[in-house]
């Protein structure tokens, strides 16, 4: 009872498996005289093997059919089963001499030809494939495809003229047909015979004056053979036809283009877009083309955001639309704008992470650190395998002050990051401002390590590094270098001068400390509480108590951002540390 089951559980799962589709593979075929006994055991071997196919199990499954082909030599099924598994894992050649003998073994097997077409062509045997569909035609003469696949393999072979003898076999049994003609044409123009490619289309459109394609095609063809004037008449006339299809706009748009006429090109672009006829899948590729080139043509900024406009008024409820809207107007810097968009595409329905990314970059663009804190959160629940929420998180609790939290999503989210340096430094940056809030020094310094060791050239983690460094008078020589780096890697940056003014001051060196924060503060810290203090402090060292004050009093008026002395200083009138 036990060897009877083991029989017909691979049966029943080959039955259910297969399907209505049947090879001839689904039963162990042989020519061979076998005895009962053997008979029985090559049955058995070869019903195990398929299990193991139906299983996923094809090293297995290989192994045994290889064995059924060693118990009888001429057990083509288990060749070709054999052979397929080969192509599945690619290896072609195997899998070549195996389908090769089965394709001798039964010449006749729809199952086995497909499977030896197709192999020979994965060893790059074009002609030879194409040979085994002319045969497979013979035998089956009303299975249509096999003309496409016989032509196929040979434009493979490149052999076009015999490929388009065999499509015009095709054409003879089932008329004109758009998709013969369109491989003839191509066919043609490879061939370099442009009259009989504009012969094929003028086919359709003889069959059919008003395909609107077909005028498209033919004027496509005219525009690449250099006949312009000829497309445009063509063109013209699909207008006359169907003057509400938006793809004939397209067309003119590219046509103008191409011939030099900006202006006629974006009026019919302008139209396609307008018509609610035409796809939002095309509109958004020709939209995502502008990405670049607006790169190259700051100039077309204003037209792609116009295009944008016109697709967010033929389609006002689709989320990707509002999405691409809100792209470019981050590259125009309209962050507001921006995240408007991107606010109303997650209203309709947007659930993607990007639109999520985007809504908390614009929101830490904007310093809006409430609505941050609310989105990173959300973010972190529908994507918590995304680090970006959790890094936004900890810089949205960092401005509020609440280090301790930031701390935590940071240490979470860097765990997440695979194969991004810039963004793991990032997070190793952020860790050491956290900490240093904290007065955890010694975690703030080891998580700015890790950063300069993923990234040393990183200005920011040099300068706010040093900075910290400086304010705690701690390791004042690396603080220097760093410093002295920032500023190197990028000149004229008020906040870098400022710290490497501020660790002369530190130093004692109170006279270069005083041209550095004179440059800081001409190239845009004038408006900076801190800087002006610090330059108040320097000024009070140099001896110029009076203009000390001033600038104390500068910084008092400048806002948040001055020391918890400066008060002191002020009523003072002296130097408080």
């Amino acid at each position: 009872m036990k060897n009877l089951l083991r029989l017909i559980v691979p049966i029943v799962l080959l039955v259910s498996c297969k399907g209505g589709q049947q090879s001839s593979s689904s039963k162990p075929a042989s020519k061979s005289s076998l005895s009962d006994s053997q008979r029985t055991d090559v049955t058995y071997l070869f019903f195990n093997a398929n299990k193991e196919k139906i299983l996923g199990n094809l090293n297995n499954a290989a192994d045994l059919f290889a064995e059924v082909i060693r118990k009888d030599g001429s057990n083509h099924a288990s060749m070709y089963e054999l052979a397929n598994i080969y192509a599945e894992q690619k290896k072609y050649s195997d899998a070549l001499f195996f389908i090769r003998s089965a394709y001798k073994l039964d010449s006749k097997n729809e199952w086995y030809a497909m499977s030896f077409a197709e192999i020979l062509q994965k060893n790059g045997k074009f002609e030879e494939s194409a040979t085994v569909y002319e045969q497979l035609l013979k035998d089956k003469p009303d299975r249509l495809d096999y003309y496409f696949e016989w032509a196929s393999a040979l434009i493979y072979a490149n052999k076009l003229s015999d490929a388009i003898k065999v499509l015009d076999k095709l054409e003879a049994k089932i008329g004109v047909n758009k998709d013969v003609v369109m491989q003839k044409q191509r066919l043609y123009m490879q061939l370099g015979k442009t009259d009989k490619a504009i012969a094929e289309v003028q086919k359709l459109i003889d069959e059919n004056p008003k395909d609107a394609q077909a005028y498209g095609m033919l004027a496509e063809l005219y525009q690449n053979i250099g006949q312009k004037e000829k497309a445009l008449e063509i063109y013209n006339k699909v207008l006359e036809i169907d003057p509400e299809n938006p793809y004939i706009h397209l067309s003119l748009a590219d046509y103008y283009r191409t011939n030099g006429d900006k202006e006629k090109s974006v009026a019919e672009l302008k139209k396609a877009f307008g018509n609610k006829k035409l796809d939002i899948d095309t509109k958004i590729q020709i939209l995502a083309s502008y990405y670049a080139l607006i790169e190259l043509h700051p100039e077309m900024k204003e037209q792609a955001l116009e295009m944008s406009k016109l697709l967010i008024e033929a389609n006002p409820e689709e989320p990707r639309a509002h999405a691409v809207y809100g792209d470019f107007l981050i590259q125009d810097k309209q962050y507001d704008k921006a995240l408007d968009e991107y606010q109303l595409a997650k209203k309709l329905g947007a659930k993607e992470f990007t639109i999520a990314q985007q809504l908390m970059f614009l929101e830490s663009q904007l310093q809006r650190w409430d609505s941050l804190l609310t989105e990173s959160e959300e973010t972190i629940s529908n994507f918590p395998d995304q680090p970006l929420g959790y890094f936004f998180n900890g810089l949205a609790n960092s401005q509020k002050k609440k280090y301790a939290d930031a701390v935590k999503s940071l240490n979470t989210g860097v765990k997440l990051i695979v194969d991004n340096k810039n963004l793991e430094g990032q997070f190793y940056s952020s860790l050491g401002e956290a900490y240093n809030e904290l007065k955890d020094y010694a975690k703030s310094d080891e998580n700015y390590e890790k950063a300069l060791e993923l990234n040393p050239k990183d200005v920011n983690v040099l300068n706010n590094y040093a900075y910290f460094l400086s304010v705690r008078g701690e390791k004042m020589d690396k603080a220097e270098l760093m410093s002295k780096e920032s500023n190197a890697l990028e000149p004229d940056q008020g906040s870098y001068e400022d710290t490497y003014g501020w660790i002369m001051y530190k130093q004692g060196k109170y006279s270069e400390a005083k041209i550095w924060i004179e440059k800081s503060l001409s190239h845009g810290s004038d408006k900076s509480a801190t800087v002006l203090e610090h330059y108040g402090d320097i000024l009070y060292k140099l001896g110029d108590t009076n203009k000390a004050y001033e600038y104390w009093q500068k910084a008092k008026n400048a806002g948040e951002g001055y020391s918890e002395f400066l008060d002191r200083k002020l009523e003072g009138k002296k130097l408080i540390e």
